[in-house]
This record gives C-alpha cells, sequence and structure tokens, in this order.
C-alpha cells in the first residue's frame, strides 16, 4: 500500500450499512460517520510512533470479496480431526464473515450453550446482544475500530450461561481473503457467572502473490466475563506476509472473574493488535502472555492495556518478542489504576530477543497509577542472541540453526510454562511449527 494514499470514506450506501435491526443500522452508521470524520492518527504520536496509520486505509468499494486461498482446506481437515478425536467441542470457519460454517456444536447446543452467527442471534437472543455488542469496541474507540463497526457484514457469537463451562476449546478458524480483497471479522462473547470457556481464535490466509494487491483483515472481539466466570482466550495470528492485519481484543471481566489472554503473532506484512482487559470487579484477576515472532521484513506494533477499575484486582503481562532478517516489533504496554481501584496488583515484563544485525526493537511500559495503595513494577530487555551459547552447543556437535532453535525455545521455555496444562500441547505445538523455520 502506498504511503502516500490519501483517506478514503466509507460511501453513505453500501450494503453492511443495511444489515441487521434498526437500533444496530444507527450503531452502523454512527461507526461510519466517525471513521469519516477522524482524521487519519498523526504520525509519530504516541501508539503511532512507529507505524504508518495509512496502510491500515483501505477503499472498501475496490476491494474483493474472494473468500479463501487454496491451501484452506487443509488447514481446516486438520482442525476437523482434532475435532473428531476429541481435542475440540467445536470448530466455525469463518470467511470475512461471507460465510461462517459450524462444526460438532450438537452437545454444546443441547447444554443450553449458543455458538452461532450474529445475524442469528440478533434474532434469538437479541436482548443479550443489543446489551453487550459495541460496548468494548465501538465508534468511540478509534478510527480503524469504526471502520470495523461500519463494515463487518456478519460475525461470531458465543454465550454461556450462567453455571455452564466448555470442557475442550472452541476453535474459530478466520480466513483472509486473496488479493484486493478486505475482511472485516466481528467476534461477541458472553461468558456467565460462574460460567467458563476456553478460546481458539486463529486468523490465517491471505494471498501469496508479492506483485499483487496485498490481502486486508481489520477484526474486533469482546468479550464480557462476568461474576465468578473463567475465560480463556488464545489468539494466534499466522497470515501470509501479504497481509496487512489490524485487531482489537477487549475484554471486561466483573467480581471475582478471571481473564487468560495468550497472543501468538506470526504472520502478515504489517501487524497491529492491540489487546486490553477492564477488572471491573474487586477480585477479578487477568493474566496475558505474548509470544510474537518475526522475520524478513515483518512489522508488528503491539498494544496493552490493563485498566483496573475496581479495588483488590490482580494482572500480570509477559510479552516476548524474537526477530531475525530486517523484522521489526514496537511493544507498548499500559498499567491504569483508577483513583478508587486500591489494593491492585500490577505487574508487567517485555523482553526482546535480536537474531542478528539488522532487527529493531523498541519497546515503550506505561503506568497511570492515580491512588498510592498498589503494587506494581515493569521491566523491558532487549538484546542480541549471545554467540558464546551458540559457539558453546555448536562444539558439542550441534548444527547452527539446530542451536538458535534451542536458544529461542529455551528463551520462551518460561512463558509457556505459565500456560495451564490442558492448553500446553496445543500452545507449544503453534510454538514448535515456527521455531522449525528460524
Amino acid at each position: 500500500m502506498s504511503e502516500n494514499k490519501p483517506d478514503i470514506h466509507i460511501p453513505e450506501v453500501i450494503p453492511e450499512l443495511e444489515r441487521g435491526p434498526l437500533w444496530l443500522r444507527e450503531l452502523r452508521r454512527t461507526s461510519r460517520e466517525a471513521y469519516n470524520s477522524t482524521p487519519i492518527p498523526a504520525r509519530g504520536l504516541h501508539l503511532w510512533r512507529y507505524t504508518d496509520p495509512v496502510k491500515f486505509v483501505v477503499d472498501r468499494s475496490g476491494a474483493a470479496d474472494t473468500p479463501y486461498g487454496d491451501n484452506y482446506d487443509d488447514v481446516e481437515k486438520v482442525e476437523l480431526n482434532n475435532l473428531s478425536e476429541g481435542h475440540l467441542s467445536g470448530l466455525v470457519s469463518d470467511f470475512g464473515g461471507r460465510e461462517i460454517r459450524f462444526h460438532g456444536f450438537e452437545k454444546l447446543l443441547a447444554d443450553g450453550i449458543v455458538v452461532t452467527t450474529i445475524s442469528e442471534a440478533l434474532e434469538k437472543y437479541h436482548s443479550i446482544v443489543e446489551e453487550h455488542l459495541y460496548q468494548l469496541v465501538g465508534s468511540r474507540s478509534g478510527k480503524f475500530e469504526a471502520m470495523n463497526g461500519a463494515l463487518w457484514n456478519d460475525g461470531i457469537f458465543i454465550y454461556i450461561p450462567d453455571g455452564k463451562s466448555v470442557d475442550k476449546p472452541i476453535h474459530l478458524l478466520r480466513e483472509a481473503g486473496l488479493a484486493g480483497s478486505a475482511q472485516f471479522p466481528r467476534t461477541l462473547v458472553v461468558v456467565g457467572r460462574n460460567a467458563g470457556l476456553t478460546l481458539v481464535d486463529e486468523y490465517g490466509g491471505g494471498t501469496t502473490e508479492e506483485s499483487a494487491p496485498g490481502s486486508y483483515s481489520n477484526g474486533a472481539v469482546e468479550i464480557f466475563g462476568q461474576a465468578d466466570s473463567r475465560t480463556r482466550y488464545i489468539m494466534l495470528q499466522r497470515q501470509t506476509q501479504s497481509t496487512t492485519s489490524y485487531l482489537t481484543h477487549r475484554a471486561r471481566i466483573d467480581r471475582g472473574a478471571s481473564m487468560f489472554t495468550f497472543a501468538l503473532s506470526f504472520g502478515g506484512d504489517t501487524s497491529k493488535q492491540n489487546f486490553g482487559v477492564i477488572l471491573n470487579g474487586p477480585g477479578a484477576e487477568s493474566k496475558m502472555y505474548g509470544l510474537l515472532f518475526g522475520a524478513d521484513y515483518q512489522h508488528f506494533d503491539n498494544h496493552t492495556l490493563h485498566h483496573h477499575a475496581a479495588g483488590q484486582t490482580r494482572s500480570d503481562i509477559d510479552f516476548k518478542v524474537v526477530l531475525r532478517d530486517k523484522a521489526l516489533s514496537a511493544y507498548t504496554g499500559l498499567i491504569k489504576i483508577d483513583r478508587q481501584a486500591k489494593a491492585c496488583e500490577a505487574y508487567q515484563e517485555n523482553r526482546n530477543l535480536l537474531l542478528n544485525k539488522g532487527t529493531r526493537a523498541e519497546t515503550i511500559p506505561e503506568l497511570e497509577i492515580l491512588n498510592e495503595d498498589v503494587m506494581c513494577s515493569h521491566g523491558a530487555t532487549i538484546g542480541p542472541i549471545d554467540p558464546m551459547m551458540v559457539f558453546y552447543l555448536q562444539s558439542r556437535g550441534v548444527e547452527y540453526q539446530q542451536a538458535m532453535r534451542m536458544i529461542v525455545s529455551g528463551f520462551v521455555s518460561d512463558t509457556l510454562q505459565q500456560v495451564p496444562g490442558d492448553l500446553q500441547e496445543r500452545i507449544t505445538g503453534f510454538v514448535n511449527q515456527r521455531l522449525e523455520h528460524l
């Protein structure tokens, strides 16, 4: 995409703006107006210090709806096999909101658990959808969040009733389109009181044609964890290196609720991701982990937020980055503790491992603490791989590439050890697949 590309307005008459009941159509149009009236963020200010926002401007009228590439069926077959072997509670295949397929949810539906499209939920569960949709990611969240709010076609709705739990993960398989396409996936999740859910949210696909127009993906995820709920959210981004990807995730958890977030970022040409959790009641706890592997000329920009809106809450962030070739990573992490939120604990750590000269990592920890009754700390490191470690392994017969993989594996191992036991094998498998290409 051209660095000089001008801002492009969303037209007044397009099909997406007419989808849904009146209240939703009004929210879509409000989002359109917010996008059109909000200028492109100034380059160099705060969260856009290291990434050109123009890269995320897309002409919706010129975007194709090509749903997926030739390799998608192979990816879906792997997950269908995991479903048949009992590793998943269900699988959803989402082709940019144009076609959404559901696999294996009969047992969950019989137990009162809802996994469906947002359009169907608007008819059957309208009060729940209307209460929550756009509350965490809406027209006031930012220019590109407003773009999603106007242009999403259809999305995925998950509702776990009070006291219910899903034993195995629900896997969402989202596919970016081919050259010149634009997708706007949207997800709404409501986890009831004393309920539990594990959600794997995987973003793949995109064009592999380097000379063709790139693929574009702009996603929004809203998660509500009610009192004493337990939610685990694993995000995997493995899109092609001709894809521009933007994702905003926001969760709000109430009294005694827990939120576990694990972000795995491997793909894309330019990728900007925003992960945030609002701790909204005493006893709420959020743990957030991230692993990022960048190569070639990949550009990653990640922002995390823990907002302590209530006292006696606890949060922890551990975000690790591995870069090689000419890859770049920018990380900004904000801990915000409100004035009335007393007796909070918050920790944040970002560590960056550079495998060769030419890579670049930036890390910006931020604290906004409005009272003194807190325990809060943060740390950040950026450094090259230790050549003596490589020499030591090579002197014992380990080939260079394998030595690099072993060192990187050791670098991320303590983060992987924080993963709950029933998710260890699955997340470690994702990481090992990426390590094979280092």
